[in-house]
């Protein structure tokens, strides 16, 4: 539509043009008529687009165009037109459109279009328009029909040319859609098999800037999505200088590094494995990294190490301490009879209560270091633990360890929360933390004791303003015998530990160095618990 729009109008303007410069009268009536058939065939080609099917819509236009075309070549006194060229861009629209079929049947068309007129043209049934002083040629009929066939030749082979230059076309523009569509499945596939990926995976140049970030190593490394992008691998925290050189140095192993990355005051740990990135001719063109968070790993390794640790410390000094409790009773008794005979005042009766008052104290951390090392028997029940947690901070702010520089600050919600444990190691667990809490703080300070329900598992947070503990002491602080306070036996938190765990429970602690310590217990809340919260 668009091309015959742009004939019709380029050979009137250029009429117009030859008339205006040369001052020659043309019979332009024709061809206004012409003109307004083509563009009211061109409307109604438009109207039509969407109605009718593709192929009639086709034929629609192409014998529009014929008659356009006729009606050009008469008006240019037929067979010596200089337009009959116009039906070979007819024949090879058929032929794009339609196929060869239609090609050719536009072929024939066509020729039978030139061949009517020429016949009626000759024959003096249609008169030639006036052209002036320019009279028209006289054709012979050997002529006539050469110009026919000549025509007819041509309107043949290009419509057998074009449709094969057209099937050609359409097969290779379809064999471009398919490599398309699979170059943009399998842009799709990398995409999703990326973000679907939990291990982060940056591919940067040879220089360290970063080139794709996929969203799992945005995730994290706790940064929004893009704000990677240019940056160099050194920022990231996973390894240092002197690592980013040995890197860059190697470009046929695959490295693997540990690092660790201090964020908002935690300590996370990352495992890196670095591989060079090359390209389709083997170079290589920069360097592929694919790590993940370990922190919860080390976590829970650290944990293996403690429980076979305590286990090993356990069993060796179990046998110990029963080896040494009779006798240390028998030197108690025999120290108490001769007591008995001594001069109070003297030397030898001091020195007889200090033998008597260290064997009671050795007497009571062997008790509690066998209460350790062999529990007694658990007597499971539901036990409102959110009114344990308040008497036991109740009667710990009654107690001689709270003094006047000391502050006591409970929140516990809901008021009731039920779970499965031994009431009596349940209070212990409570007393043991907030004691050491106080302890920690002998200049005094604020325990904040605080206890919420999250789904099915109850929380109790007791977060010291204290001295804190340096990573070694929070290595081994689950450890027997491991205390930092003078007096303490380091038994404490070895049995709240064992507790918690034999409670399928957890316990975790986030501690710095000066500025205090919180240690939070975790519990499984009974069933029963879940039950009366969904009715209230």
């Amino acid at each position: 539509m668009l091309f015959r729009l742009v004939i019709i109008s380029t050979l009137i303007f250029s009429a117009l043009l030859i008339q205006l410069t040369f001052s020659i009268e043309l019979p332009l009536r024709p061809i206004y008529y012409l003109a307004a058939f083509a563009y009211g065939h061109s409307l109604t080609a438009l109207l039509t687009f969407r109605r009718i099917g593709a192929e009639a819509h086709a034929a629609l236009q192409i014998m529009g165009d014929l008659f356009v075309v006729t009606g050009l070549v008469y008006l240019s006194h037929g067979p010596d037109s200089g337009f009959t060229f116009l039906y070979l861009g007819v024949v090879a629209a058929g032929s794009i459109l339609l196929g060869w079929r239609g090609g050719l049947v536009a072929a024939g068309l066509a020729a039978i279009f030139y061949a009517v007129l020429v016949d009626l043209t000759h024959f003096g049934i249609l008169p030639i328009p006036d052209a002036g002083d320019v009279p028209p040629r006289v054709w012979s009929m050997a002529g006539l029909v050469g110009n026919v066939v000549l025509n007819t030749s041509a309107f043949v082979a290009t419509a057998l040319l074009v449709a094969k230059v057209s099937a050609k076309l359409r097969e290779t523009s379809q064999d471009l859609l398919r490599r398309k569509e699979e170059i943009a499945r399998l842009q799709a596939l990398h995409a999703s098999v990326l973000s679907s990926m939990s291990s982060g995976v940056i591919t940067a140049d040879r220089e360290g800037r970063i080139i794709l970030v996929n969203r799992s190593a945005e995730e994290l490394l706790h940064v929004p999505p893009g704000g990677l992008d240019g940056t160099h691998l050194l920022g990231l925290g996973l390894f240092d200088a002197s690592t980013w050189g040995r890197i860059q140095g190697s470009d046929y192993e695959i490295q693997r590094y540990e690092a660790s990355r201090v964020r908002e005051g935690a300590e996370q740990f990352f495992g890196t494995t670095v591989s060079p990135l090359r390209g389709a001719d083997g170079a290589v063109n920069g360097h592929i990294l694919i790590f993940q968070n370990l922190t919860t790993l080390k976590r829970l390794e650290g944990e293996v190490r403690l429980k076979e640790k305590l286990a090993a410390v356990g069993e060796l000094a179990a046998a110990i301490a029963h080896e040494i409790r009779n006798p240390l009773a028998s030197i108690s008794g025999s120290v108490q009879v001769l007591r008995g005979s001594a001069v109070p005042g003297t030397g030898d009766y001091r020195l007889m209560e200090i033998v008597v008052r260290e064997s009671h104290r050795l007497s009571a951390i062997l008790e509690d270091f066998l209460r350790y090392t062999r529990p007694r028997e658990r007597e499971v029940e539901r036990v409102d633990a959110a009114t344990a947690l308040r008497d036991v901070m109740t009667l710990l702010s009654h107690s001689d360890e709270v003094t006047g520089v000391h502050r006591l600050e409970t929140s516990i919600e809901p008021e009731v929360v039920n779970v499965l444990a031994d009431p009596g190691q349940l209070r212990q667990v409570f007393w043991n933390l907030a004691r050491n809490a106080v302890a920690a703080m002998p200049m005094g300070g604020t325990l904040r004791v605080t206890a919420r329900l999250d789904g099915d598992r109850w929380r109790a947070s007791f977060a010291d303003e204290g001295r804190g503990m340096s990573a070694e002491e929070r290595e081994r602080l689950f450890t027997p015998f491991a205390h930092s306070f003078p007096g303490g036996t380091g038994l404490g938190l070895a049995i709240v530990y064992r507790i918690v765990e034999e409670h399928t429970g957890s316990i975790h602690v986030d501690t710095e160095l000066g500025k205090g310590t919180t240690i939070v217990v975790e519990l499984p809340v009974s069933r029963q618990n879940a039950v009366d919260r969904d009715a209230a």
